[in-house]
């Protein structure tokens, strides 16, 4: 299965409660039924995808050349080996023999090369072309100069070399953990039309544990076991990732009727019943920080003054305290805090909740009361005012924007509140830069490189162009230190970089960086074999069973 790449290690499990023996019964030992929280949106393509909720379904259809243990070595999953070159300029895969698509037609070196090449096609719409721009020859490739990337070069069946411009450290993860895809499925369309590709997305040909039967969106996907796994036997016929909002999972669990949910935000009062009642909680880090974008593109957000008083504004700590209970932490630089590239955290402003200096800082910006009508004004009257815009369906950031409201209205910032669909806020702020604050939470990799969500090329100023770098950060010494990081190989070297480019990033605040919630899963304990990982929630999936 492909592998999610992140950062963490495994915090620990536990079982408090009563004996397993007094959990409620499985309804079939012939399926798992895993609960999601929103649905996945039918882009079940590796190359494609941009929500957590189709990684799900990708991580149990596909598989990429290497996946990563919990210590974040990496394993050998599509490739038997790789070799990395004195110079580090290029590396090698071999292979594993008779590996099959799910249609009976064998995976070589052919479909690898495709897949990467793909991803620097001129008219991949996707946003993964980062991974492969350091490649000889894929910016040739990609400006339309060449019909192919010189630094892919397929030797043999089993065999293929990636060669880049100049040494590139986060190579092996990239290349390693993307998900292969068939030539022969996805040649036979051009590459702008994938994402119009309905049947092709949601009836995928993978090598993976699981194959697709049907997706339903908003209800579930259904999936029966791949008898052809080249990773051995599959335990269990049947896998459903099945939608049921936070409110019913836990009853759905108690019932029996999934196996799997997502408990983070659960309160403790409800963990301590589940495992009362026999019912399993793995707790881990999280890959995923939550935050408040920015529109850098909007002249009032320009001044840094009003971004770092917007931080003092928020009482970040009560937020971890209250909602999280205590189950997360605070975050002030777009990092994971697990991550080893993290900047010790006292050298980093903690924004430490200060209205009082935040009021200073708007002042310096211009923005007072000068009306006494309790919002702050600039010199020609006009009022700070702001939208913020929040997806429903996930109850912490349902309950953090009124928290938000309430902060700013205590410096004189008048903040209205706009929720909406998950993907209808995708559109309306990633690929239409329509917004002035909105709600999100930011999945970072095992390599800390942050150029896919920070580096001033990826963004983007027109409408309908979506990029990840949302809010529009544009600072030369940020592309300067985000260039050397993935230059250079010692990690000691790294980490300096990447310190002071996280330093760099909790100065600017082009964010208000919220907090890290860690990951609770609950199970039956009927369910064996059942190891998440931050960056692999599906490891080792094909040795599930229920017992």
């Amino acid at each position: 299965m492909t592998a999610t790449l992140a950062i963490s290690i495994l915090t620990g499990c536990s079982n408090k409660g009563n004996k397993s023996d007094n959990a409620v019964q499985p309804n079939s030992k012939n399926s798992i039924v895993y609960a999601l929280t929103s649905s996945p949106t039918g882009i079940f393509n590796p190359l494609l995808n941009d929500t957590v909720y189709d990684d799900a379904v990708i991580s149990l259809t596909y598989n990429s050349l290497l996946s990563f243990d919990e210590n974040l070595n990496p394993q050998p999953e599509l490739a038997k080996s790789y070799e990395v070159s004195d110079d580090n300029l290029s590396i090698t895969f071999k292979l594993k023999d008779n590996i099959k698509w799910n249609d009976g037609k064998p995976l070589t070196a052919d479909d690898v090369a495709f897949t990467f090449t793909s991803l620097a096609n001129k008219d991949y719409t996707g946003s993964k072309y980062g991974d492969v721009e350091k490649l000889k020859g894929a910016k040739l490739y990609h400006e339309g100069k060449d019909d192919k990337i010189e630094g892919i070069q397929v030797i043999d069946n089993n065999t293929i070399k990636f060669t880049f411009e100049e040494p590139y450290s986060p190579g092996l993860i990239n290349l390693g953990g993307m998900g292969i895809i068939p030539k022969h499925v996805w040649e036979k369309v051009p590459v702008a039309q994938w994402k119009d590709q309905k049947d092709l997305l949601t009836k995928p040909v993978g090598t993976g544990p699981y194959e697709v039967v049907s997706f339903t969106e908003g209800q579930d996907v259904q999936f029966k076991k791949n008898n052809d796994y080249f990773n051995g036997e599959v335990k269990t016929e049947k896998f459903i990732l099945k939608v049921a909002n936070e409110d019913t999972a836990q009853v759905e669990l108690l019932n029996g009727t999934v196996d799997v949910i997502d408990a983070s935000n659960l309160k403790k009062k409800d963990i301590k019943e589940l495992e009362s009642k026999g019912m399993k909680v793995v707790s881990y880090d999280n890959n995923l920080i939550q935050y408040m974008g920015f529109n850098l593109r909007e002249k009032k957000f320009q001044d840094k003054n009003v971004r770092q008083a917007f931080m003092y504004a928020l009482d970040r700590n009560a937020m971890v305290d209250k909602l999280l209970e205590g189950n997360g932490q605070v975050v002030n630089t777009p990092m994971l805090p697990s991550s080893w590239a993290y900047p010790d955290k006292s050298t980093l402003n903690d924004y430490k909740h200060n209205v009082e200096k935040a009021k200073e800082l708007l002042k310096e910006a211009g923005y007072e009361d000068r009306d006494n009508n309790g919002i702050v004004e600039d010199k020609n009257g006009k009022e700070l005012t702001a939208t913020l815009a929040y997806p429903t369906g996930n109850s912490l950031r349902e309950q953090t924007a009124p928290i938000i409201q309430a902060n700013l209205k205590d410096i004189g910032v008048k903040l209205e509140l706009e929720n909406m669909e998950f993907s209808a806020l995708m559109d309306k702020v990633v690929a239409n830069h329509d917004f002035d604050l909105y709600l999100m939470g930011n999945n970072l990799t095992i390599d800390p490189d942050p150029k896919a969500y920070w580096h001033s090329t990826s963004a983007s100023d027109e409408k309908g162009n979506s990029a990840w770098n949302i809010s529009s950060f544009k600072n030369d010494e940020a592309d300067k230190l985000i260039e050397k990081g993935i230059s250079v190989f010692d990690k000691n070297e790294r980490k300096e970089v990447y310190s002071q480019f996280g330093k760099l990033l909790n100065e600017e605040v082009p964010w208000a960086y919220l907090y890290s919630q860690n990951i609770r899963k609950a199970y039956n304990p009927h369910l064996k074999n059942y190891k998440p990982s931050i960056f692999n929630d599906f490891n080792n999936v094909e040795n599930w069973y229920i017992d």
